[in-house]
Parts: structure tokens; C-alpha cells; sequence
């Protein structure tokens, strides 16, 4: 599988037109870098958008998603991994687990799955967003 999975406990998220509270990190982690507040661990800000701590890869919603819902099986996963969590993950807050379909679990922001795009090959690399106009990046701001 290309998941990646993730632990931790989590919180703030902003929807698309919802502000988050950040807390800036040390400048060791780059400029235009903050943690979600109360947020799982592995997800942070990174101009204005949420991305995954480890390699700052951008986040995406799909929304075809119901609350809770992937509903991205087969090609679609395979173009758009999952943010997988563990099956004892703590939801807190904004940001939540379910269990898919094929029985892994999968993190949440405002009840809307998150997931990666294969074609985002670097850090801050936004490919995916708006694709079919169905793809969106989750924004900070």
C-alpha cells in the first residue's frame, strides 16, 4: 500500500472557509511553518494549508466523501492514498478516525477523509488541487 500512517491525537482543522489557531514552531522547521493547535501530531500548516509534518506533503479532500465516508476505492485510492491512522488513534476535536470499507482506518478533518496525491512529488507541491473539481487542498487561512 502507499498509506501512510500516522498516530497521535488531533484537533483543530479548518473546512474551507474556516480559520484554525496555530502555534508557530522554532525556525528550524522553515518559514511559513505552524502546528494545528491540539491537531495529531504529524500535521502542521505550511502556507496556509495543511501538509504532513514528516515530509510537508499536502492534504486533500475529495468531495464525493460523505461525513466519515471514503468513497475513493481501487484507482482513485491508488492516485490518492490515504491518510491511514491506526485502529486505536485518538480522535480529538476537529480531526477524527473511521474505519473504511476494506477495514483500515483512515484520519478525518471536519469528518472529510484526508488523503495524499501521487503526482505531488515534493514538499508544498499542490498538483492535486481542484482536479476534476472534486480535489481540494484543506486551507489554514
Amino acid at each position: 500500500s502507499t498509506s501512510q500512517t500516522f498516530g497521535g491525537n488531533g484537533q483543530s482543522h479548518a473546512n474551507n472557509n474556516t480559520a484554525i489557531d496555530r502555534v508557530y514552531l522554532p525556525s528550524d522547521l522553515g518559514n511559513n511553518t505552524s502546528v494545528v493547535v491540539g491537531r495529531p501530531p504529524f500535521i502542521v500548516d505550511k502556507n496556509g494549508m495543511l501538509v504532513d509534518s514528516t515530509n510537508y506533503m499536502t492534504l486533500y479532500t475529495f468531495d464525493k466523501d460523505t461525513a466519515n465516508k471514503s468513497n475513493c476505492t481501487g484507482d482513485c485510492l491508488a492516485a490518492w492514498p490515504a491518510l491511514t491512522a491506526p485502529n486505536n488513534a485518538k480522535s480529538v476535536g476537529q480531526f477524527s478516525t473511521f474505519q473504511r470499507d476494506d477495514g483500515t482506518y483512515q484520519w478525518a478533518a471536519n469528518n472529510m477523509p484526508l488523503y495524499f496525491f501521487v503526482k505531488d512529488t515534493k514538499a508544498g507541491d499542490a498538483n492535486g488541487d481542484n482536479v476534476k473539481g472534486v480535489w481540494h487542498i484543506v486551507p489554514t487561512q
